[in-house]
């Protein structure tokens, strides 16, 4: 280990007991409480620890842990030694804790809050950004999505060298990395759009379907066969009597893409292969995870790889090493039933969520109104819960009952039992799907663990 100075060595020491005195106590994973302890001791510890590293800062709405653990598999298989927040902790804490648990590694990934990006960024001094999604997300807590996009925005702009890998398919993120002089395009897919319906860059509209121009002067990018998930769009204006301003067709649209990727069906279930069309050619990945959000991730995951210089072909094999994360996706037998687990946290992560569902499953889902979920939950009323038509629902959560309601609203079956693993076993038993918000995932794996189920 190389010797960073008394005052750092301390605080790693410190930050190190800490963590482990609170996972030995109980009180949690040690992943903040570390971190706080650390940087207290030694205010540069972070800025220090990193110097020697290659550093990868992934940030986004929906997909952060997942896609991190794809980078850091991906990564791991081409050679090079990672360290990472696997837990989660994506604040400037347990980000200090996550590379204090391997401060020789060659590469740090790391899961980024989207309110921290500019401050860790300015500490860390990034190689490869890699932004994801933007959507409505805790407004309560976070403010208005503008506000995220002018950080993420600015991170760029104080860190002009670095790699950003951006979805494009996505407005609001393309227009963050706009700026970038070293961007690499992704068209990841996206399923969700009712958050970017304005140009943050030319206040003007965005107007999404096929160009048929630009399809046929781009030869690179196929799509995804039955399923198209990347949609060409740009902004247009609007002139005082509701005509379009022909001027501004072009000052800001989707760019042409890096990299893609496609599927020979739209069944994505686990173990599925994808191929990633790239400047290296195509890659053939098997994502063992479900749903299409999770062949965007693999997508700018291996993107994000090849850009620190990890051959495509190895990182291809370590992504598909990645079946859960975190709990999420993770599959556990209880009482006769198999139960998958899926974690939703928004709009745009339940519409997802709610594609990934198998068609002969029992469905329980449940929310909470904690602090870290956003208290304001009238964003249910924006999921097109009516596709859970047919089905046998379980509503729980502390926040269930109005679950329940949205749901009945929708037309759905559904049944109101508070606790999330009492509406578990109230299911038949067979195949379970669970979907749940952050803290009810959370506090329900802490219940199933006490159980003694392994997760």
């Amino acid at each position: 280990m190389r010797f960073l100075g008394l005052r750092n060595t301390a605080g790693i020491v410190a930050g190190r007991l800490a963590a482990t005195a609170s996972r030995i106590t109980g009180r949690g994973s040690g992943g903040m409480i570390g971190g706080r302890v650390a940087s207290t001791i030694s205010p540069r510890l972070l800025r220090d620890i990193t110097s020697n590293m290659k550093v990868i800062i992934v940030t986004g709405t929906n997909g952060k842990s997942t896609t991190t653990r794809m980078i850091t598999e991906a990564i791991a298989a081409g050679g090079l030694t990672v360290a990472t927040n696997r837990g989660g902790d994506n604040m400037r804490p347990g980000i200090l804790a996550a590379v204090l648990e391997n401060p020789n590694a060659d590469v740090a990934v790391l899961e980024v809050d989207e309110m921290w990006i500019p401050q860790v960024a300015n500490e860390v001094d990034p190689d490869v950004f890699v932004y994801l999604n933007l959507s409505r997300d805790q407004l309560d807590r976070v403010g208005e999505i503008s506000i995220i996009e002018q950080r993420l925005r600015q991170a760029i702009n104080d860190h002009k060298s670095a790699t950003v890998v951006a979805n494009i398919d996505d407005p609001l993120i393309t227009s963050a990395a706009w700026d970038s002089e070293n961007p690499v395009w992704v068209a990841a897919g996206q399923g969700w759009s009712g958050d970017s319906l304005t140009s943050p860059r030319t206040g003007g509209i965005i107007v999404y379907g096929d160009d048929d121009v630009h399809r046929r002067s781009d030869t690179h990018v196929p799509f995804a066969s039955g399923h198209d998930t990347h949609v060409w769009w740009r902004a247009i204006s609007l002139d005082a009597d509701g005509s379009s301003d022909a001027t501004d067709v072009h000052s800001f649209a989707r760019p042409y893409p890096h990299w893609s990727w496609s599927a020979p069906s739209c069944d994505f279930q686990p173990g599925s292969p994808m191929d990633i069309h790239g400047p290296h050619g195509t890659t053939n990945v098997f994502v063992q995870l479900p749903g299409r959000a999770n062949r965007s991730n693999a997508t700018q995951a291996l993107a994000a790889a090849c850009a620190i210089g990890v051959k495509p072909a190895a990182a291809g094999r370590g992504i598909a090493k990645v079946s859960s994360v975190a709990g999420r996706y993770a599959n556990v037998t209880i009482e006769g039933r198999n139960v998958r687990l899926l974690l939703a946290k928004n709009p745009a992560g339940w519409q997802e969520s709610l594609t990934m569902l198998r068609t002969d499953a029992s469905l329980v889902v449940g929310i909470n109104g904690q602090v870290a979920d956003g208290v304001d939950l009238s964003w249910l009323w924006d999921v097109e819960f009516s596709e859970l038509h047919g089905r046998r629902v379980w509503a729980c959560g502390q926040r269930g009952a109005d679950l329940n309601v949205r749901l009945h609203y929708a037309g759905v079956d559904a049944e109101f039992v508070a606790d999330p693993v009492a509406a578990i076993l109230a299911t038949e038993p067979g195949e379970v799907d669970v979907v749940l918000n952050y803290t009810s995932f959370r506090d329900t794996l802490v219940a199933l663990r006490k159980r003694g189920y392994d997760l």
